[in-house]
């Protein structure tokens, strides 16, 4: 509880900052799913109501001037701003791309997963990288690539929604805790760039020593950061030249496949982050680290929440100038 009450504390909403624009996809983009195969899918997310998701043409004769730009939201959050205390989702992010002169059929946005309405970020995480989830987040990538017609996209993504990214644009197959499921090749030609913010990619450390309690620190599909160098106890405060090992099956096979997430990665984190800790480091390494990336950018001061509410011009320069 005192950590839920630490991060309600530090969110910019509180603030009285801007909302952003109101959801859901457009009427178009919805015919369109239905018509493609997609209806059961309900990217537009009724459930969560007119924020559940974002995007799309007003109009069929609506041009595509700019890359699409596909936001992938926290477990616990949502596509837009919510009631929910954790909820921020892309808020601020869409609404400074729209203030660039991108269009609501260049930015897209849904709400994955089902827990998000409970406001605490330790109860949303019940499960994990499941095949559940990333199907939803391939399906929907896959459709807007599909309707938008554009030759390639950007994807942002926060949080644990990273190594969910990452795991969808790879491809491939996937044993989860809720059966197996095949992702399909890597869309890895569709992507131009690919920002992961505050990652967990090689786990947390708060979940060394809870492997099933709560479930999301599990050793298949959660973030277990494993135990190594012997003696060492504690995953944040290492000393020596440690390997991490044994670590969630997931999150190794993933960093471990050499394939791309796009043609420019990159990957943003803070010090004090206070959901990652210890300065966002797992066996000495920044778990937000990002194999192969082309760059990285380190806040001192955002936490967890406003790596992604208060860095929306890094975000609009990595996917448009290739740099953050």
């Amino acid at each position: 509880m005192r950590l839920l009450a630490i991060i309600l504390v530090l969110l910019p909403w509180s603030k009285g900052q801007r909302l952003g624009p109101p959801g859901p996809i457009s009427s178009h983009f919805l015919d369109w799913l239905i018509a493609h195969g997609y209806e059961r899918d309900s990217f537009d997310r009724p459930d969560v109501g007119p924020n559940g998701s974002f995007g799309g043409r007003k109009r069929g004769s609506d041009k595509i001037t700019h890359e699409p730009v596909i936001f992938i939201h926290a477990n616990g959050d949502a596509a837009l701003h919510t009631q929910a205390p954790l909820a921020t989702g892309w808020s601020r992010s869409i609404q400074y791309f729209l203030e660039q002169n991108y269009t609501e059929s260049e930015l897209y946005a849904t709400t994955w997963g089902d827990a998000w309405g409970s406001g605490s970020m330790l109860d949303s995480y019940s499960t994990m990288h499941t095949c559940q989830n990333l199907i939803y987040l391939r399906r929907f990538i896959e459709a807007v690539i599909a309707y938008t017609k554009s030759p390639k996209v950007d994807v942002i993504a926060h949080s644990v929604g990273v190594p969910l990214a990452r795991r969808v644009l790879k491809g491939g197959s996937l044993i989860g805790t809720d059966g197996n499921c095949s992702l399909g090749p890597p869309l890895t030609a569709k992507i131009d760039t690919f920002l992961g913010i505050a990652g967990p990619n090689y786990g947390l450390c708060v979940c060394q020593l809870a492997q099933t309690v709560p479930a999301w620190c599990n050793a298949l599909d959660g973030l277990y950061p494993g135990y190594t160098c012997q003696d060492q106890l504690l995953c944040g405060y290492p000393s020596g030249s440690c390997q991490q090992e044994n670590y969630s099956a997931f999150l190794e096979r993933l960093n471990n496949d050499p394939t791309r997430e796009a043609s420019h990665v990159y990957s943003m984190w803070s010090d004090v982050d206070e959901v990652l800790l210890f300065r966002g480091m797992t066996w000495g390494k920044p778990t937000a680290r990002i194999p192969g990336m082309n760059g990285r950018w380190i806040s001192d001061r955002n936490g967890h929440v406003a790596m992604k509410d208060l860095t929306e011009l890094r975000q609009f320069e990595a996917v448009v100038h290739h740099s953050i």
